[in-house]
């Protein structure tokens, strides 16, 4: 087992072509956008912490069929991605997960950023799903923007580009944030195994 716990961020390049990236964002442009909130599980609350500078998200209620048809091509790509990072942890006593959520469209404009975070998404699982996030995954569907660098581990930037894929483990150990986009637009996706 690798005990530096970066080694446990998979960047998978290329995971969609540039043809599938711009027809997705191009679509996704077309569509309504609501402003990301914070949901506080302890409370069941939520709340804005970036106020107007929080980024905007496309999620599977509010998906058209188009949308809907995107989401299905990227989560049947994703079972053979999450396989393919499981074999490259070479854990012999984990051998698989229970499932995974949905797309999670985002996008950020100029000045919108996403705070410093851990994925603990309790708001996935509503009685008939069970269990807790194991695995994050974020897709990236542009780069012709500035600023909107991936950051984590409190400094690292991670350098992605139109239609890599991260995946790395939903736990404390791997805060991350999006800083301000300066220029242009950024659009990703998330998607939680459990």
């Amino acid at each position: 087992m690798d005990k530096n716990i970066e080694h446990y961020v998979f960047h998978k390049k290329n995971f969609l072509n540039n043809k599938q990236c711009k027809d997705y964002v191009k679509e996704l442009n077309m569509h309504a956008w609501e402003k990301h909130d914070w949901h506080n599980s302890h409370s069941g609350t939520f709340s804005k912490p970036s106020g107007d500078n929080e980024p905007e998200y496309i999620e599977a209620k509010d998906f058209s069929d188009k949308v809907a048809t995107i989401n299905e091509a990227v989560i049947k790509k994703l079972h053979v991605t999450i396989l393919e990072y499981i074999q490259f942890l070479k854990f012999n006593w984990y051998e698989g997960w229970n499932g995974y959520s949905g797309l999670k469209f985002i996008r950020y404009c100029p000045n919108q950023t996403m705070k410093n975070h851990c994925d603990h998404i309790h708001s996935l699982f509503d009685g008939e799903r069970k269990g807790v996030p194991v695995l994050s995954i974020i897709g990236v569907l542009n780069d012709d923007y500035e600023g909107g660098e991936l950051i984590m581990f409190e400094d690292k930037k991670i350098n992605t580009k139109a239609g890599d894929l991260l995946i790395f483990p939903s736990n404390f150990l791997y805060p991350h944030q999006i800083s301000p986009v300066t220029k242009g637009a950024r659009y990703s996706y998330v998607s939680w195994v459990w």
